[in-house]
């Protein structure tokens, strides 16, 4: 946590850790005069703190009664345990049961948890649409500049100022989605046959990556709550020639952890130990559920080794193919690489994205985003602890719609992948997510758009599980 955050946002994580861990659903809060006076802090203080953990979902306020715990803020199921037992080894095999999940149509299913996607129904993304078809008016003879859109850059990194990170506009490349600046980074720091340190699990896209770069990679085991484990990734770098480490500090996918400040900085440091490039995947980052995002890894570099990657796919919409990426430096071997790949990037969903930014939608539309996802993600996971099997364990995303969902060892998720084809259900079975085939018994689940209507599919799935094990 950041050396000036406020107080009451400081007592706001503090007691929502207790609660969540101690609590009971139902329990009635201190009163504010008694909250106060237990913290040594003002009545207006504790009021925020209340606040804050009220918009969070933790408690409820019920008029004339005080606050209370909500349910789903308890922690009734376990955190997934898989991540931290795979073994630090050298890649040696390829992914096996492939999913074809880039034929996927969310159309065709009458409950779509498998994509990253956002919710494109809000307000804010209707706003961006409005805006596409005014520059769509525009004379758009021209490329433009190939570091990108300057309003947009500027905008980019007018928000990465304001969370406390330092970030120039000229030390921003626009890319087409962050696919492209993870591509580009990849191979601007490693040469082909490199092996780079990823997170285990870690986002499949990342895996088809590295391997089409002709990189190999090393799984690290991956705590639910507290991110990458360093002390894995230590022994990593000091016995196997990683030339890279890729991360994701803030809403991993698809575990959904955020790591803390001191494992950032640790993270910095063992970079700079072992002289490695270190890349964060800061797609997530935005949908942080905090009321103030977390600042990346970068703040800690002294070093000009971090590179930063982020796009617009997962808080406005994927199909506007619009990332960044902030390459330290490696600048100028990003600006030939992009060159060379694509030499632009479409010009017309930056500028409209720029204006979107600049005229206020876009910051709404993340606080508005935050809280849906929050709530969303609260009502899933309250549902699969009802319906799944005991011994099933969920994770408790800090941000983000991606849910990870271990499953006892007798279960596959595979089979279950296919069943649900079967009621067009869609999900992503665990092994999309490790290049050796790991997490067999493991899913993911995407909750942007999980509505209460959704609540039939998860009991469905439920149901076959409980079928599975007593046949």
């Amino acid at each position: 946590m950041r050396l000036d955050t406020p107080k009451y946002q400081v007592l706001a994580e503090q007691t929502q850790r207790h609660l969540e861990s101690t609590g009971n659903p139902g329990d009635r809060l201190l009163s504010l005069r008694d909250f106060a006076s237990r913290e040594g802090v003002s009545m207006s203080t504790a009021l925020r703190v209340y606040e804050e953990l009220e918009r969070s979902g933790v408690v409820e306020s019920r008029q004339r009664s005080g606050y209370f715990l909500q349910r789903s803020a308890v922690r009734q199921v376990a955190l997934p345990m898989a991540s931290r037992e795979i073994p630090v080894a050298r890649n040696e095999k390829e992914l096996t049961d492939v999913l074809q999940s880039s034929a996927w149509q969310a159309n065709r299913f009458t409950a779509f948890f498998a994509s990253g996607t956002p919710d494109t129904t809000t307000a804010g993304a209707r706003e961006l649409g409005r805006i596409i078809r005014r520059v769509a008016r525009r004379e758009l003879e021209n490329y433009g500049p190939l570091a990108g859109d300057t309003l947009l850059r500027q905008e980019i990194a007018s928000r990465y100022v304001k969370a406390g990170m330092d970030v120039a506009t000229d030390e921003l490349m626009i890319t087409s989605g962050a696919q492209e600046a993870l591509f580009i980074s990849i191979n601007i720091v490693t040469q082909p046959g490199d092996l780079i340190a990823v997170e285990s699990p870690t986002y499949h896209g990342l895996i088809s990556a590295i391997k089409q770069s002709g990189r190999r990679m090393v799984e690290i085991p991956t705590d639910p709550e507290t991110g990458i484990s360093l002390p894995a990734l230590s022994l990593a770098l000091e016995e196997l020639p990683v030339k890279a480490v890729i991360v994701s500090s803030s809403v991993q996918n698809p575990l959904g952890c955020s790591m803390d400040v001191e494992s950032r900085q640790q993270l910095v440091e063992l970079a700079n130990e072992h002289d490695v490039a270190l890349v964060e995947d800061d797609t997530h980052g935005e949908l942080l559920y905090a009321r103030q995002r977390q600042r990346n890894v970068s703040v800690f570099d002294t070093q000009n080794r971090v590179i930063v990657c982020g796009s617009f796919s997962k808080t406005l919409a994927p199909e506007l193919r619009v990332g960044w990426l902030k390459a330290a430096r490696w600048s100028e071997a990003a600006l030939d690489f992009k060159r060379a790949l694509s030499a632009r990037s479409a010009s017309m969903p930056q500028q409209a994205i720029a204006r979107h930014m600049a005229e206020g939608h876009y910051d709404r539309h993340i606080r508005l985003s935050r809280d849906t996802y929050a709530k969303r993600g609260r009502a899933l996971r309250a549902v699969l602890a009802e319906s799944f099997p005991t011994g099933t364990r969920i994770s408790q995303p800090t941000g983000g719609f991606q849910m990870w969902i271990e499953l006892p060892l007798e279960y596959s998720a595979m089979a279950l992948a296919e069943y649900a084809l079967s009621q067009g259900i869609a999900i992503s079975p665990g092994r999309l997510f490790s290049n050796r085939g790991h997490y067999g018994h493991c899913l993911r689940l995407c909750y942007s758009k999980y509505q209460e209507d959704n609540r039939e599919s998860i009991e469905l799935m439920g149901q076959w599980l409980s079928k599975v094990v007593e046949n």
